[in-house]
């Protein structure tokens, strides 16, 4: 917490101004037209970018005041569950808020996303909450990664999996499945927040070990 603009504020700055840039341009659009945008990404993206850096801007400062590592990334575990259930909370609200009045009078879309459905408040949330836990602890684990091996390691680490994807996109065109994937997903995608459970605990336990072996 001892950057607290970049916890609680930032994040909600770049919301509110997608939000009102969103509300402006469905003013401007006719009355039966439905804005559907993208903007609620942006906070998704964001806890991306901030798991990224918090290794970076706490992890040292943490050691220097002789903190173990193990009390560090269970506080730092703790502190992001934490952010992420009030950030899940807030969409969700704000998602119904807007369900209910209309799209905020003008047909506007943002926080409520159309292809998830009639899911409850419950579902809702739980979906957000995962979504936001999987973000962060992705970008911690890789900065994890370039704490323990370097820049060198880092590189090494996106070649990798750069080459992993590039070849599995190949092998899936070769055979023609996109198409199959892509039918799934359609009729599947609620599981896909599940599947993002175990990913958590991976990054979790990647990062741990880590953290624990890395330099200051």
């Amino acid at each position: 917490m001892r950057n607290k603009f970049s916890w609680f504020t930032m994040p909600w700055v770049i919301v509110g101004l997608n939000f009102i840039i969103s509300f402006i341009i469905a003013l401007s659009l006719n009355g039966d037209e439905t804005l559907n945008t993208g903007g609620l990404v942006s906070i998704f993206i964001y806890t991306l970018v901030t798991g990224s850096v918090t290794v970076k801007d706490t992890f040292p400062f943490a050691l220097g005041l002789s903190i173990r590592r193990k009390d560090y990334f269970l506080g730092t575990a703790a502190t992001s569950f934490l952010y992420s259930i009030c950030t899940a909370a807030l969409l969700m609200i704000l998602a119904f808020t807007e369900e209910a009045t209309g799209g905020w009078g003008v047909r506007l879309h943002i926080f409520k996303i159309s292809f998830l459905g009639d899911v409850s408040p419950i579902a809702l949330f739980g979906m957000y909450l995962i979504f936001l836990l999987h973000m962060y602890f992705l970008g911690f684990a890789i900065s994890s990664i370039h704490r323990r091996f370097g820049a060198i390691g880092l590189l090494i680490f996106f070649v990798i999996t750069f080459l992993t994807g590039t070849g599995g996109s190949l092998l899936l065109s070769q055979f023609g499945l996109w198409g199959h994937i892509f039918l799934w997903i359609g009729h599947h995608y609620l599981e896909l927040f599940w599947w993002m459970v175990p990913l958590v605990g991976i990054y979790l336990l990647a990062s741990y070990g880590l953290l624990r072996r890395s330099a200051a």
